[in-house]
């Protein structure tokens, strides 16, 4: 158990948010597919938005 603490110990010393994970992880897997298909949706359109501003 100590080596997995300092896992995370090491991970949060390097800026890894672990509430994140954590939170990921209580979510099931169609729930978590669900959730990336919107975050690449937004991203797409985002993206389509610069391009369409610079023209």
């Amino acid at each position: 158990m100590e080596k997995q603490t300092a896992v995370h110990e090491d991970a949060q010393a390097y800026g890894i948010d672990l509430s994140l994970i954590r939170a990921n992880l209580r979510l099931s897997p169609t729930e978590r597919l669900r959730r990336h298909d919107r975050t690449l949706n937004t991203m797409k359109k985002l993206r389509a938005a610069m391009d369409q501003k610079r023209g």
